[in-house]
């Protein structure tokens, strides 16, 4: 296969594994862990890196993963003091720890390439150039080898644990009564997030991993409630975003990475804006779909309590608090549907009106 394709394979894997993660931490209200993770793994990297020296050792992703849940611990135990709010322990634990990774790179790591340009940008457009080989043999690009065992072990663990998974996610306090231990599977779940974030932090950066982990779970959280669907939705947004925003870069001559976070953030907000349940344009809709029918309604029970027959349109017109183009609108419907009727004398009230009004409060 040609770089290019092997490039937008690895992009694609990276975007799918991300996706994944990104979904339990979307539905767990813990979407800032993965911005926390992407620099708290840091340390992790840079201890291995001193003790084996060699950058391509799977112990630094070992160890990275174990840093990431040092994070974790020390934030849930912080938050268990009750003396400062969670999301003030997880600013003050993640950015220690990136400091402190950041001071052990300025000092013992200066003739190694551990720079700020690799860890915020990533290096996704040279990803392929690196192969993984087998007895002097090349098999495939070493990222893609790393992101298919990232993979594979995140829809092992879904599988394997993916009911316990979905109570813990909607309900942890049911779980706990079941006889699960939902802090462990929470835990062994954040390991692999840790796990992830640092596979991909070298091909993706810390930008697009906390862009794909959080924008594609956020947009599926929006279009549904259904672990199963979510899952899958966000793996397609994933999908999209990557393979949209890889050819885009190729278009503009650009890195990829900008690209496609900034198309997962726009199918956001496309989301956000025209989405069929949650979207603002739908909310906007049955807002004004309920005050045209809580209108009708005043206007038919304003008509049923009458005393007399029929009420002058400046009487009723004036009987509720509404605008003028409120009230024509209102009794536009109620002609259409035969609910009223309409003369010299004014406006009365039918027996479908009646009926209708009826079913109406009864259904209240």
């Amino acid at each position: 296969m040609t770089l290019v394709l092997w490039t937008l394979i690895i992009a694609v894997l990276t975007a799918v594994v991300c996706s994944l993660c990104g979904v339990f931490l979307v539905v767990k209200h813990e979407s800032m862990i993965a911005e926390a993770l992407s620099h708290a793994v840091l340390p992790g990297i840079l201890v291995a890196f001193l003790i084996f020296q060699d950058r391509t050792s799977p112990w630094l992703i070992i160890s990275a993963g174990l840093s990431g849940l040092l994070m974790v611990w020390i934030v849930q135990t912080i938050r268990r003091t009750g003396l400062v709010d969670g999301d003030a322990a997880l600013g003050i634990v993640f950015s220690a720890l990136f400091s402190i990774g950041i001071i052990c790179a300025n000092l013992g790591l200066n003739h190694v390439h551990f720079d700020s340009h690799c860890i915020i940008d990533g290096n996704l457009s040279l990803a392929a150039l690196r192969p993984f080989t087998i007895g002097g043999n090349e098999i495939a690009p070493h990222a893609f080898v790393v992101m298919v065992t990232v993979l594979g072990l995140l829809l092992g663990f879904i599988t394997v644990f993916y009911k316990e998974l979905k109570l813990m996610m909607f309900d942890s306090a049911l779980s706990q009564t079941f006889g699960f231990r939902p802090a462990m599977l929470h835990l062994g779940w954040l390991g692999l997030v840790s796990v992830t974030t640092v596979s991909a932090f070298e091909i993706a950066g810390s930008i697009l991993v906390v862009a794909l982990m959080i924008a594609p779970p956020a947009t599926a959280f929006l279009l549904t409630r259904r672990l199963g669907v979510m899952l899958f939705i966000s793996s397609a947004i994933g999908i999209t975003s990557s393979v949209s925003g890889f050819y885009l870069g190729l278009w503009l001559d650009i890195a990829p990475t900008g690209p496609i976070a900034s198309l997962a953030g726009l199918i956001f907000l496309l989301t956000v804006c025209f989405g069929p349940g949650q979207g603002v344009l739908a909310k906007w809709r049955r807002r004004n779909t309920q005050r045209a029918h809580l209108f009708q309604q005043l206007l038919l029970v304003r008509l049923n309590s009458a005393s007399e027959a029929r009420v002058p349109n400046e009487i009723l017109a004036g009987a509720v608090a509404w605008t003028d183009r409120q009230y024509r609108k209102a009794l536009s419907v109620c002609r259409n549907q035969n609910w009223i009727n309409e003369s010299s004398a004014g406006v009365g009230i039918t027996d479908l009106g009646r009926e209708h009004l009826i079913d109406s409060l009864e259904q209240a």
